[in-house]
């Protein structure tokens, strides 16, 4: 299995190469402070931070797996990452070796990995959302703003971000929490990652 490894930690990354390359199963890792020092690697696993993400992605391969080492992100980082970058799994920092290795099998094996207590954390935060109207339908700039929203942007930057006064992005939000019955940003997390899964499949 080939990894490369790209996180802002230069010693953990230089660690977590050396461990893995000690493994029996012939884990096959490259530690880079930049990904474009890779060429001719093509990597089963991308192994990335919440500093390194956004500028490894989108990476060149489609195939390959990303899996984010989790340096005591918050819930709402790590909802706002799983919602703007193509991620297939999370795994602490403090997982141990045997942990970090299930997380990369199981991956590979076409299934995402969260650790429990996270996964935990979304499902509390979900759970103080009043009941949303599922039959509910929201136009294409209603759901773009749902998204943004969730990802922890301002109403200017969402605003930037698709071309549009802040004002209208005021109305969109009214009609939005007027759709769903809630009264909070945060309560649109669990929304936005519904709708995720809709536009996936």
């Amino acid at each position: 299995m080939k990894i490369l490894i790209n996180i802002s930690n230069l010693l953990l990354g230089r660690a977590l190469q050396e461990l893995l390359e000690r493994e029996p199963e012939a884990y096959q890792a490259l530690f880079v402070a930049d990904v474009r020092q890779c060429k001719g690697f093509r990597p089963d696993f991308l192994i990335v931070d919440s500093c390194t993400i956004r500028a490894c992605l989108p990476f060149p391969d489609p195939e390959t797996k990303i899996m984010l080492l989790d340096f005591c992100l918050s819930e709402q980082e790590m909802i706002a990452l799983l919602l703007s970058c193509k991620i297939d799994g999370i795994v602490a920092t403090t997982a141990d070796l045997p942990l970090f290795k299930k997380a990369l099998e199981r991956v590979m094996a076409g299934q995402i990995w969260i650790d429990n207590n996270k996964i935990k954390a979304i499902v509390r935060q979900g759970g103080h959302t009043r009941n949303i109207n599922q039959d509910e339908s929201f136009s294409k700039k209603e759901r773009d703003i749902i998204m943004l929203v969730s990802q922890g942007l301002t109403n200017k930057a969402i605003a930037d971000n698709l071309h549009i006064s802040e004002q209208t992005v005021k109305t969109h939000l009214g009609r939005i929490f007027r759709k769903t019955s809630i009264s909070r940003r945060a309560q649109l997390v669990p929304l936005a990652m519904k709708l995720r899964v809709q536009n996936s499949t």
